[in-house]
């Protein structure tokens, strides 16, 4: 095992353990989940195989029923469930059974999907803060995709009052439910979202069959767990955490979409601006403060540390203010700060497509930092971070890059912010040549929205880049074919660079962790002031000499079948 691969990992098991701890804290001593939990890591222990998306697919569209465990904070988990309906629907008639809505709802939400109602009136109607207090949004898009598609929807859950029996007293609500709908039903899909725990074998699945066993139908069934952290490690250790779709057993299937630390800091993330912090929590959803993202950011920065060995100015902290999307007084900083006016449009649209930024300026002689992150992202805050060590290292430019200049800058600036952002969450996916082209086939069948020709643009321009890369190293071949971009004075320069720098990064890790580039020539980009002509091109030119064979692995499930830049989010 190479030296950064068991730093990345010791740094990986640091924060997981840390964040195991604090969730213990939270839950407190409760016998009954303790028991649920450890009845359902008992079929977790080990896999079979590394299978793939096309393997669940076809064991899904083969069953009867599928349960699909959700972990309710993580949104990388309900995006999963929605990649699962889209490729399935159109091949099976669909059932959807949500936890998140109690039976005696049912007519509410027939209501809802019927668009009888508006969505206000109905989450107020369930009184969906008090009985869910999970964010919202994630199962916005969930019920949007079923309205579309005409998926009907059935709540299974139900209030039950004694917490010893309000698990396994739900379980038996819930087979209910999902029993009479497989009866009124029979060639239809039955699609079961529900609670971790509650999938497990022994649990609701052993409710629903012995319900059904007296009517002599055995459903067949498909479960799908996902993120069980004990395989993650495993994985680790054999080299193999790449890995996405994990056959467990002849009917069961654990989706890997995010590393162990993360999928704990999500809860937390929750927990924390919750109104109230007993167990099970109540309360709407909250933005985290500028406060607290700049403890995450200092965090973040200090692993970065460890792992490049910089030795990084922590007293630079000092001088950097963080702000949220629940706190606009940036706004003022930046009408009061002339040499910042001139990126107020830059700065809106950043705002407008939810990513965040790095404002850097003098207030007197000193040098001084302003972050904005739109919303929890372990990912945005990783790289926000990233290039705040990049600008204190480099130190003030000596000229604004302009045209070329810049484009090339702005590339290598973000493949730095994303190199860093993957040494914190390995399992954030990058823009691939194949998933570009992939895109545009679509767009070209008809078969995804043409409604987008932001995004098409960018991919032609992208496709464009990397063919000509393979042909020329040039700088006066790509000023020439790229003229017209670099003059731009809309956006799309900003979101062309952006996106091959993340290509770039996400490549240049894979290099790094492979041992086939050093971290060292990594290291040397964050101190380089690319402010003199040519001198961004001579470096982007420089790394993808290196990187002519070097290929990331492919992409899995989730990046076939996403948009191709929702690596910015």
């Amino acid at each position: 095992m190479s030296r950064l691969r068991a730093q990345l990992l010791r740094i990986q098991r640091e924060n997981y353990e840390k964040n195991l701890r604090q969730v213990k804290r939270s839950l407190g001593s409760n016998s009954f989940v303790a028991k649920y939990g450890r009845e359902y890591h008992r079929y977790l222990k080990s896999y079979q195989d590394i299978s793939n998306k096309n393997e669940l697919l076809r064991r899904a569209l083969a069953s009867d029923v599928v349960y699909h465990g959700d972990y309710h904070t993580l949104r990388h988990s309900q995006r999963s469930i929605l990649a699962m309906l889209q490729e399935l629907a159109g091949k099976r008639d669909i059932i959807l059974c949500l936890e998140m809505f109690h039976g005696k709802d049912q007519k509410w939400v027939d209501l809802y999907m019927a668009g009888g109602i508006e969505e206000k009136a109905f989450l107020n109607k369930i009184h969906y803060a008090r009985k869910w207090a999970y964010n919202w949004n994630p199962w916005r898009h969930i019920l949007d995709f079923c309205k579309e598609r005409k998926i009907p929807v059935l709540g299974i859950n139900t209030q039950v009052e004694d917490p010893e029996k309000s698990l396994q007293a739900r379980d038996v609500f819930s087979a209910q439910v999902i029993g009479q709908a497989l009866i009124r039903h029979p060639g239809s899909l039955v699609y079961v979202v529900d609670g971790d725990y509650h999938i497990s074998p022994n649990h609701l699945p052993r409710e629903v069959d012995a319900r059904l066993l007296p009517l002599g139908i055995t459903p067949q069934r498909t479960i799908v767990y996902q993120n069980a952290e004990n395989l993650y490690w495993r994985l680790a250790e054999e080299r193999k955490e790449e890995a996405e779709v994990l056959q467990i057993g002849s009917d069961s299937f654990c989706l890997m979409n995010t590393v162990p630390a993360t999928k704990l800091q999500s809860y937390l993330d929750w927990l924390e601006y919750a109104e109230e912090g007993y167990f099970p929590v109540r309360g709407n959803w909250a933005e985290l403060s500028g406060e607290n993202y700049f403890s995450q950011l200092q965090s973040i920065i200090q692993n970065l540390d460890s792992l490049f060995q910089f030795r990084f100015p922590m007293e630079s902290l000092e001088r950097l203010t963080v702000y949220s999307s629940r706190n606009l007084d940036f706004t003022e900083v930046i009408q009061g700060t002339p040499e910042l006016r001139g990126q107020i449009r830059r700065i809106n649209e950043k705002i407008r497509r939810g990513e965040g930024f790095l404002l850097e300026y003098k207030e007197g002689r000193m040098d001084t930092y302003l972050i904005y992150l739109p919303n929890s992202s372990i990912n945005q805050a990783a790289e926000e971070a990233t290039h705040f060590m990049n600008v204190v290292l480099r130190g003030p430019l000596e000229a604004v890059p302009v045209g070329q200049d810049y484009f090339y800058a702005n590339v290598l600036t973000e493949a730095l912010g994303f190199f860093g952002s993957k040494m914190i969450n390995e399992k954030r996916k990058a823009p691939t040549e194949s998933s570009l082209r992939l895109f545009l086939g679509k767009v070209k069948q008809g078969l995804d929205s043409p409604n987008q020709a932001e995004t098409v643009k960018v991919s032609r321009l992208i496709l464009q880049h990397l063919h000509l890369e393979k042909r020329s190293s040039r700088e006066m071949d790509f000023r020439r074919k790229f003229a017209p971009v670099f003059s731009d004075r809309t956006s799309m320069p900003q979101i062309f660079s952006t996106q091959l720098g993340y290509m770039l990064g996400n490549r240049l890790y894979y290099a790094v962790k492979k041992g086939l580039i050093p971290l060292k020539d990594i290291r040397a980009l964050f101190y380089e002031n690319l402010s003199h002509p040519g001198l961004a091109f001579a470096a982007y030119a420089r790394f993808v000499q290196q990187l002519k064979r070097i290929r990331p692995p492919m992409p899995g499930a989730r990046e076939e079948n996403s948009r191709p830049f929702a690596a910015s989010a």
